[in-house]
């Protein structure tokens, strides 16, 4: 049957990869969202890593938002100051930039699950 170092290895190899799937679930975790919302009503959910622009109708006009390697953020919005435009990319999960003048909100969500957020700017 077993030998006592077949044993021993089998319990080595056992406990090795139990404590290896923490780092497993750091370097791969998963696919990430972003879900577009206009006035808390979610209206579109969009893999980031995408090369593609959308255009979301608030309740003052239109937004364009770009999604590239680096995240997603506005790069048109009807804000008179342009905030919205300024706040930057949103590509963790958790992160949340909400234009509050147009009422749309980008807000990075991971795959599987629902994460919900405070906004991390918003813009008036």
């Amino acid at each position: 049957m077993f030998t006592k170092w077949d044993k021993i290895l089998i319990i080595a190899l056992i406990v090795a990869s139990a404590a290896s799937y923490p780092a497993i679930r750091h370097f791969f975790p998963g696919e990430k969202y972003v879900s577009i919302e206009v006035l808390g009503e979610e209206i579109k959910v969009v893999r980031l890593g995408l090369h593609k622009e959308i255009s979301v109708r608030g309740i003052s006009g239109e937004s364009i938002i770009r999604f590239d390697e680096f995240g997603a953020r506005f790069v048109e919005s009807p804000s008179s100051y342009k905030k919205c435009i300024g706040a930057g990319y949103v590509k963790d999960v958790g992160d949340v930039i909400h234009c509050e003048e147009n009422g749309v909100t980008l807000r990075v969500i991971g795959s599987g699950r629902a994460d919900r957020a405070k906004p991390d700017f918003i813009t008036r």
